[in-house]
């Protein structure tokens, strides 16, 4: 019983956490890298310009500003490791796979300063 109640809360936490993405189908991310760098690097100071500019303005509160910061710094960390392994650099696969992430977080940073309560 005990695993089947654990099960549920893990699958009621996924699905609360993708709703914001599933919320977005139309969403452009054409759009929203436009006037970005191109580099997975420059995308995360990109990234980091609009968290900071949540903050100032207002659009993202402090627990929303911690935990897209938290997942910047892990794909910031994430990065670091995979060029350090690499030779110092990022191989396609690792640089695609960190450009998928960087997409997610920027789908959920434009959604948390969009559609506030």
């Amino acid at each position: 019983m005990k695993r089947v109640m654990v099960s549920a809360a893990i699958v009621a936490s996924m699905l609360a956490a993708a709703a914001p993405l599933a919320a977005q189908a139309d969403w452009d991310s054409n759009a929203f890298w436009r006037g970005a760098p191109a580099k997975a690097w420059g995308r995360m100071g990109f990234l980091q310009q609009r968290i900071d500019r949540g903050i100032r303005d207002g659009s993202l509160d402090r627990r929303e500003a911690w935990r897209v910061q938290k997942e910047l710094r892990n794909i910031r960390d994430d990065a670091w490791r995979m060029r350090r392994r690499d030779g110092d650099k990022l191989n396609p696969g690792d640089a695609a796979a960190l450009q998928a992430r960087l997409d997610d977080l920027s789908r959920r940073i434009h959604w948390l300063r969009h559609n506030a309560w």
